[in-house]
């Protein structure tokens, strides 16, 4: 067998989820459909990069951080008047 050293050993396949899929984790998660549709068209538009280039290897851990963006309770203003 011989080795090709110009190739790489291990080619990994960038295959972005469907919309479906994007869809059924926002629902699993308890997030609105409609900002499952915001993040897979911001990513879509973007080619599944991240804002460095890179190609999104884990889509769920950014939907993840997406979700929990949206999801927590808005921080307390320190400047709030004491009652």
């Amino acid at each position: 067998m011989r080795i090709n050293f110009h190739q790489p050993a291990l080619f990994v396949h960038h295959v972005p989820p469907s919309i479906e899929d994007v869809k059924g984790y926002f629902t699993e998660k308890g997030a609105p459909h409609r900002e499952a549709e915001d993040f897979y068209h911001v990513y879509e538009k973007r080619h599944w990069t991240s804002r460095k280039g890179n190609f999104i290897i884990n889509w769920k851990t950014v939907a993840f951080r997406w979700i929990s963006s949206i999801l927590q309770p808005p921080h307390q203003s320190l400047h709030q008047p004491k009652s």
